[in-house]
């Protein structure tokens, strides 16, 4: 399988498209108009429900700053980021841009809820990357509007690129500060993919060897690597038709005193797919004091279009090589095994 070098996560040109797709495999993009995404969208990023706006970032009209925000600095093909902030100043709207390309930004009005007792909101924003970005990183401009219309300094963030697998069905999930959330896909033919059983590589009739899986397994067992992003490809020899379950997982709450925010999001050939139960992208939030081992199933879907298995006609038989699981693979089964006996 092709390696790329992961730009931006992804919002690709083929959205353009998007109107004219069926239904069961439909490709959509939740409250995106495909037709009106502007050359900045589709070259940085865009968010669902906000508004582009050309010219220069909007300059400060004061000297506040943006308090207890939260942005992942790494990002994989195909995922989200979900910018959290924590403050006790209420804000109207945020502004979003890229310091690397001045020729636009997005106004997204969120939501806001009382994070705690003392008072603090909460605000999200559910940013998508675009796969068209070509550099190395890129440093987000966050700027926020308050009730009374004065506007932050803007508050700035690297996001690295992280080199990862692409296929024909991606499904990633981004998480918003480092603990061990695991991300879990069950195929229709009963095989799970997760840090316990990564996928491996197969050889086709024709000689070529392929690779699926999982490629990410971030803050395994809480030994910390601030990735906070897991990655599962297939590529499009083993494609099934049938139902998809996505799950996700707090294996170990590494830090319970602070809430953890996180994303998935599932492209086939490239779009998003539509779903048959749950939300895509799905977004949710993980409490202080959240508790492990949830195993929480944020979608289903399905391909209808599917022409391969592990074991089909276009693969040879007894090819399939597993990926090797590593010491931290193993433990961590066997402390979920633990727990599962446990709590029976």
């Amino acid at each position: 399988m092709k390696k790329v070098l992961l730009t931006m996560c992804s919002l690709c040109v083929g959205m353009m498209m998007l109107q004219s797709c069926c239904k069961g495999d439909e490709i959509i993009n939740p409250g995106i108009n495909p037709t009106q995404l502007s050359v900045w969208e589709q070259n940085n990023m865009t968010i669902v429900n906000a508004n582009y706006q050309t010219g220069a970032f909007p300059a400060p009209t004061g000297s506040s700053s943006i308090n207890g925000i939260t942005v992942n600095s790494n990002a994989l093909q195909g995922g989200m980021n979900i910018v959290t902030i924590i403050t006790n100043t209420a804000y109207n709207r945020f502004y979003i841009g890229s310091k690397d390309d001045t020729s636009g930004y997005l106004v997204y009005v969120p939501e806001a809820t009382t994070a705690d007792g003392a008072g603090n909101y909460m605000y999200t924003i559910p940013i998508i990357y675009s796969t068209l970005y070509n550099n190395n990183s890129m440093t987000m401009l966050i700027s926020a509007e308050d009730e009374n219309g004065e506007i932050t300094e803007p508050y700035e963030a690297k996001i690295n690129f992280v080199s990862s697998e692409s296929g024909e069905l991606n499904i990633n999930l981004t998480f918003s500060n480092a603990k061990d959330v695991d991300l879990h896909l069950f195929m229709p033919n009963g095989e799970q993919i997760y840090y316990g059983a990564r996928g491996g590589t197969v050889q086709t009739i024709g000689g070529t060897t392929i690779s699926y899986g999982l490629d990410h397994d971030s803050n395994a067992g809480c030994n910390i690597d601030n990735l906070n992003n897991e990655n599962i490809y297939i590529p499009a020899e083993l494609i099934q038709s049938g139902t998809y379950r996505v799950v996700v997982n707090m294996f170990n709450n590494c830090n319970p005193n602070i809430t953890t925010s996180w994303s998935i999001v599932t492209r086939y050939k490239g779009q998003l797919i539509s779903t048959t139960t749950g939300k895509n992208p799905a977004t949710g939030v993980y409490p202080i004091g959240a508790s492990n081992g949830d195993m929480t199933t944020v979608m289903e879907f399905k391909i209808t279009d599917g022409t391969g298995t592990r074991a089909g006609s276009n693969i040879k038989a007894d090819s399939f090589v597993p990926t090797p699981l590593s010491d931290m693979d193993i433990m961590k089964m066997e402390e979920a095994k633990f727990y599962k006996e446990l709590n029976k």
